[in-house]
């Protein structure tokens, strides 16, 4: 994701793709395989909604999203092609 030509970058592990991308009210918050979570200003509800496709699977809790989807820092610094 590159919002406004910077490439949003994990302030943790420095990672700098792989992000689960999380919508709360007008605030996007992004989420690295290393677990790591923050709100990102440079990111708009429409950044969100572009990126977003459909509904696979809805997860009873953030914790148990973020564990079924490899967002809870077991698999961190691993990529995919």
């Amino acid at each position: 994701l590159n919002p406004r030509g910077i490439p949003i970058t994990c302030a943790q592990c420095h990672a700098r793709r792989d992000w689960l991308l999380l919508n709360v009210g007008e605030q996007v918050f992004v989420r690295c395989r290393c677990a790591h979570e923050w709100a990102e200003p440079e990111l708009t509800r429409e950044d969100f909604d572009a990126e977003f496709s459909h509904v696979e699977r809805i997860y009873p809790s953030l914790e148990e999203a973020a564990r079924g989807l490899g967002y809870d820092g077991t698999l961190s610094g691993t990529y995919w092609s």
